[in-house]
């Protein structure tokens, strides 16, 4: 193999590794935390005018809220913040939801963030059973 052709080969297959890494960004999605901290961030996902969080089976080492924020993801510069939502009801045995319907249109990258637990930006963790991501308005 000529000395050109193995460069290629190598930088070609590292691309692909690369792109097989890189997070995918699903519309909706279920999933749990253990152990967050303030500042903890989601997986992302794709989405324009909408998104849903619903938290259930909250716990944590202190207060019982957590302060949750929608994020877009932009490449290269800060990313965009929107409303903060403070949730409650999971620790109580119901679901927190917050929803986002302020969103700007065009598909976009969006994860959440958590901004604080129990009032705090550190100190105390925050596990979630459930966390589902919904995009769609119409349920």
């Amino acid at each position: 193999m000529k000395r050109g052709t193995r460069i290629t080969t190598i930088v070609g297959t590292a691309a692909v590794i690369t792109l097989a890494m890189a997070p995918i960004a699903e519309a909706n999605w279920s999933s749990s935390i253990t152990g967050a901290s303030a500042s903890f961030e989601s997986r992302r996902w794709s989405d324009e005018l909408y998104s849903q969080v619903k938290f259930t089976g909250c716990t944590t080492d202190g207060s019982k809220s957590t302060d949750v924020q929608i994020w877009n993801d932009i490449s290269f510069q800060p990313d965009a913040a929107y409303d903060n939502k403070t949730f409650t009801a999971c620790f109580n045995g119901g679901t927190s939801n917050g929803e986002w319907t302020d969103l700007p249109s065009g598909m976009r990258d969006y994860y959440f963030k958590i901004m604080k637990i129990g009032g705090s930006t550190f100190g105390p963790q925050l596990s979630v059973r459930t966390v589902s991501v919904d995009t769609t308005k119409a349920d």
